[in-house]
């Protein structure tokens, strides 16, 4: 940032002025926020290691795994016997349970044995489950890390927008004092300290501004990092180029999300073995004891039953046909989500080669001649060729260069946080 220098209304000469902007741009490049202790600031890289550390939504499906993977050995179970109590062939007229021969007391166990190989089956789908339940936990856990940062870069602009707009607002706060003098001994015309109140009030608002952003970003942090979003920030980490594209979406079959996907579409086809396995006949054992009063012999029964799926039009034909059309949309939605995962990283990694590119530019060539800019006006002004019109225009240039030079710094690191989502862990 270069700063006009007065003193008594009258400039310094331009070598002392360009010494004094390299001063305020050194400060500049190292803002105050950035100087506290290292200790108490708060890091992109920590940011995303709080929020995954306390968040709820990963303790919620830490448990749902650790129900399905308890649930896994009950699946292959038999279903619970059944106790049958009861007296058969009670004569209602005296209810006496000696009077009939066929009178007794029935004791007896009945137990359903599944046919074919359904229990192994339906130990295998829920083992299949238990197994998409801990990829979700993975990519829960990744996409909360890619919030988290997202939302720290979201706070980080504009605090350090707002750092360096606070260093102009003061400059121009001072320029308006001293053009209100310069103005009643003529120095400046009244344009150009109307001028400069324009800029002043202009400051002012684009403060206001990115006041409410600062607070509208930090609350969304605060919902990934606690009281931890009230600390001061680092400065953002060096910008390390990542993997090329093709070894990026080489990789990209091993995302979390796709895995996911992968397990859900073996459940699906886990489902369509049990229907196909539901064709086969459930098998059924009685066990029974009957007791006759009045000396006679005790009975003893045993019952084999046998499902009879003679009509299964309506019946297993449906469901089966209702489990591959399942299994065909787990595949879809699986090959549907990989498209959309290799466009989101190819879009971010463009982004991230725009915005390097740009950044580049930004400071072999638009930053320099932005402050040569200024230190020619400032010269022509000090010997009286220019007016002061001309140096608040390239002031202002300036600044607005220097602000999306740092709003370039964030969109490219906001760029490396979406290729590092997509890149596989």
């Amino acid at each position: 940032m270069n700063w006009l220098i007065l003193i008594r209304g009258r400039p310094l000469p331009a070598s002392i002025c360009l010494a004094a902007h390299l001063a305020v741009a050194s400060f500049l490049a190292h803002p105050s926020w950035a100087g506290d202790p290292a200790s108490s600031q708060l890091g992109l890289e920590e940011a995303a290691e709080l929020a995954i550390s306390q968040q709820p939504q990963l303790l919620a499906q830490r448990a749902a795994v650790s129900a399905l993977n308890e649930s896994v050995p009950a699946a292959g179970q038999l279903p619970d016997p059944k106790l049958r109590l009861g007296v058969v062939s009670l004569p209602v007229d005296t209810l006496d349970f000696t009077q009939e021969p066929m009178t007794q007391a029935v004791i007896g166990v009945s137990q359903m044995i599944p046919g074919g190989d359904k229990r192994r089956l339906a130990m295998a789908r829920m083992e299949r489950e238990a197994a998409q339940g801990s990829q979700s936990l993975a990519a829960i856990a990744q996409r909360i890390g890619r919030d988290a940062r997202l939302a720290w870069l979201d706070l980080y602009w504009p605090r350090v927008a707002g750092d360096l707009v606070e260093q102009v607002e003061a400059e121009y706060q001072r320029q308006v004092e001293w053009s209100e003098v310069a103005y009643q001994t003529g120095k400046l015309t009244q344009e150009e300290t109307l001028a400069l109140r324009g800029m002043l009030e202009s400051t002012r608002d684009r403060l206001a501004e990115l006041s409410r952003q600062q607070a509208r970003a930090r609350a969304v942090l605060a919902r990934w990092v606690g009281p931890a979003a009230d600390r001061a920030l680092q400065a953002l980490p060096a910008a390390s180029p990542p993997p090329s594209l093709e070894r990026l979406v080489e990789g990209l079959d091993r995302h979390p999300e796709l895995s996911t996907l992968d397990e859900t579409i073996e459940v699906a086809q886990a489902e369509v073995q049990l229907a196909k396995e539901a064709y086969k006949p459930d098998w059924s054992v009685d066990l029974g004891y009957g007791v006759r009063g009045g000396g006679r012999p005790d009975f003893v029964s045993v019952v084999v039953g046998v499902d009879l799926p003679l009509f299964t039009g309506n019946r297993q034909d449906r469901r089966l046909a209702a489990r591959l059309a399942g299994a065909e949309r787990a595949t879809q939605l699986r090959s549907d989500r990989q498209q959309a995962l290799r466009a989101e990283l190819e879009a971010a990694y463009a982004d991230w080669q725009a915005a390097d590119a740009r950044i580049r530019r930004f400071e072999q060539d638009i930053l320099p001649l932005a402050a040569r800019r200024v230190e020619s006006a400032l010269a022509a002004y000090g010997s009286d060729r220019a007016s002061y019109g001309r140096v608040l225009e390239a002031r202002r240039a300036e600044i607005e260069a220097r602000l999306q030079w740092q709003s370039l710094q964030v969109a490219r690191a906001r760029a490396l946080v979406q290729i590092s989502y997509y890149s596989a862990p």
